[in-house]
């Protein structure tokens, strides 16, 4: 068994603290103003759907895509409870395309900063943009370049479960990059499994992000602090982009 199907599969007690019926409903809402309240959403990067399953239980059908087997394993049992108006797809976020254009596309939870660089970046967005309807929304959350240097950077994180024990290290590589690393030991009934994983994270500024958006063909774009309608502040943590298909 891989490393990264170990994380998948405590991956859920590990984001125990994200409140999905807040972040789902913020979402919806978005959706509903730019009237969309129905229809199909892109997941992109749908790890194991937790944020589907809310849109789906509010009258959503879903597309999922994640590159990891072992979350969208996940994802089909979670969303197979729900109902049967969804389609989970294995692909590179960076390069893909679907048979049929969707609605909305939402990219949550840092995702995007796991692209590595602003060309990596501008792909995805191409991407979404090539998937969406004319006018279709795309929405989608980033770490700031202030939470990778002031929060992240350098802090250790602990989780002793009582099957488990995980080290979350952070270290910065440069201004906007952080590498993660992951120790996990898994109980096997006798002993312990160590399992280990390494993956950088990037934050990008507004402006990056905003030119990416718009040489990938949409506009309107709009950025708010975490989950508010207000102006991004120098200490916000977490931004929100808000866009249309051109």
């Amino acid at each position: 068994m891989s490393s990264y199907e170990y994380l998948s599969s405590v991956y859920d007690e590990l984001s125990e603290n994200v409140d999905y019926d807040v972040r789902s409903d913020y979402i919806s809402d978005i959706f509903c103003d730019n009237s969309i309240s129905s229809g199909t959403v892109l997941d992109l990067a749908c790890g194991t759907a937790s944020m589907s399953e809310r849109l789906m239980k509010k009258g959503y059908s879903i597309i999922g895509i994640d590159l990891s087997e072992q979350m969208l394993e996940i994802a089909s049992q979670r969303l197979s409870q729900t109902g049967d108006n969804f389609t989970l797809l294995k692909a590179n976020m960076q390069d893909f395309e679907l048979e049929t254009k969707v609605d909305a596309c939402i990219c949550c939870l840092d995702s995007i900063n796991h692209l590595n660089s602003i060309n990596a970046v501008q792909k995805t967005f191409e991407c979404v943009n090539n998937s969406l309807k004319q006018g279709g929304l795309f929405v989608f959350d980033v770490n700031t370049i202030y939470k990778h240097q002031c929060v992240l950077s350098g802090n250790t994180f602990v989780f002793d479960e009582e099957d488990y024990y995980l080290v979350w290290d952070n270290e910065q590589v440069d201004e906007n990059t952080v590498r993660i690393l992951i120790d996990l030991f898994r109980f096997n009934g006798q002993s312990y499994d160590r399992f280990s994983e390494e993956f950088c994270e990037k934050a990008y500024s507004i402006d990056e992000l905003k030119t990416a958006l718009e040489n990938s063909g949409f506009s309107d774009i709009k950025v708010y602090d975490e989950l508010t309608y207000n102006a991004p502040e120098e200490t916000s943590e977490r931004l929100f982009f808000i866009c249309k298909k051109a």
